[in-house]
């Protein structure tokens, strides 16, 4: 069988001809075999309800990535196995059995007791961007700052400066970096960084999450390589989830001037509006995610071997026109038959997905609240073709207060 090219190298990728690409292939088959752009060939799910079984069977792991087998590399370079493991390695009950010890920690009742703060992060980012004048590129001075001070005040640690730090951050989560020393380079500034971090709750906790979860005994679930990386576990999560889905959301609002002003006329709207802004800016939606087949299997009328690679497509799942008919035309008031997969599926969905959600709404409510226009300094008609799946690097805008 001819394996088809899959053009998914995150940051360069255009939306809609990752959409092209995939409409293409999902009239193939529901799975089809591809070539994977940085590690040789297998399988990907095309259609929303593949996507979803693939991610809830237990026979495609994600575990034996770590083992050094072949499996889909959606990044030119990888890192070696010096660095600390993560519970997000592990299948079944296993990985279900560390991941519930985190997720206690960030259920919707908990994340909705950090909203103050939250706030107040939010609200003092503004006021500084605002010192510096309109336009002026909310990437920079609001996506990419919001999540990384989230994060310090969720493990209890003083808001990072420091630029090299800052810079490894941007580092580990770009796809585009092709030399492995520059790579293990930056994470030899951030897990020092987190390995001290650890050392300082251990002797003085506080009332934050990294403290808790050392002080949590959990039967020894988790080990202490595995605390020592939960910072950059989850500083991952906010640079590459987090982070990546406000500024696209963003970037869409400043282009779409009359959607922005019905969405401050009607507040009522928003919840609506969000959600099918996660369906079509969320992360994930350009780099496919990889297992790898445990034992022969069948998905999609489709003998899997095993051993063989297999990835599950976001964008393919949210822009399936069996499920969102016009899948790439935004609509708030479409009817919901079932839910949007911005934040994965299964066991390994998203477990900050409560934290992310909660950032990113009251991000974009204060921003609707303070400023009457919003508008993107280069506008294009076709700017929804132009934008890149991960983003745009930058979202420069011309604001007014209200």
């Amino acid at each position: 069988m001819t394996a088809h090219k899959l053009e998914t190298k995150q940051n360069l990728v255009n939306w809609s001809e990752a959409q092209d690409a995939y409409a293409a292939l999902r009239e193939t088959a529901d799975v089809v075999r591809v070539e994977f752009p940085f590690g040789g060939e297998g399988w990907m799910t095309t259609t929303y309800d593949m996507v979803r079984e693939m991610y809830n069977d237990p026979n495609y792991s994600i575990e034996i990535q770590s083992s050094g087998r072949e499996y889909p590399r959606m990044r030119y370079v990888e890192t070696d196995n010096s660095r600390n493991p993560s519970f997000m390695q592990y299948d079944g009950a296993k990985h279900q059995a560390k991941r519930a010890v985190l997720t206690k920690y960030l259920t919707i009742k908990r994340v909705n007791a950090l909203r103050e703060s939250t706030q107040q992060i939010i609200e003092e980012t503004l006021d500084e961007l605002e010192a510096l004048g309109s336009p002026v590129d909310f990437t920079v001075h609001f996506a990419k700052r919001v999540p990384l001070r989230v994060l310090c005040a969720l493990l209890g640690m003083p808001t990072i400066t420091d630029q090299a730090f800052i810079d490894a951050c941007y580092k580990i989560v770009d796809s585009r970096v092709e030399n492995p020393a520059e790579l293990m380079a930056a994470y030899g500034i951030i897990v020092p960084f987190f390995n001290e971090l650890y050392e300082e709750k251990s002797k003085h906790p506080g009332d934050d999450l990294m403290s808790a979860m050392i002080q949590d005994k959990n039967d020894g679930l988790w080990s202490e390589d595995e605390l020592r990386n939960l910072g950059t576990t989850l500083l991952l999560a906010a640079h590459d989830a987090t982070g990546v889905m406000l500024n696209g959301q963003l970037e869409w609002l400043s282009h779409e001037p009359e959607l922005y002003a019905r969405l401050r006329a009607e507040p009522e709207s928003f919840p609506r509006a969000f959600e099918e802004l996660l369906r079509l800016v969320s992360v994930g939606t350009s780099a496919p995610r990889g297992r790898v087949a445990l034992e022969d299997a069948e998905l999609g009328g489709v003998a899997i071997a095993a051993g063989e690679a297999i990835a599950g497509n976001l964008l393919a799942a949210n822009t399936d026109p069996a499920v969102f008919p016009d899948p790439m035309v935004f609509d708030m008031d479409r009817p919901v038959t079932k839910p949007h997969v911005a934040f994965g599926s299964g066991p390994h969905a998203c477990p900050g997905m409560h934290l992310a959600r909660m950032e990113i709404t009251l991000a974009l409510q204060e921003i609707l609240r303070r400023y009457e226009t919003f508008e993107n300094v280069e506008p294009h008609d076709d700017w929804r073709s132009r934008r890149l799946c991960k983003s745009a690097p930058e979202v420069v805008v011309a604001w007014k207060r209200a």
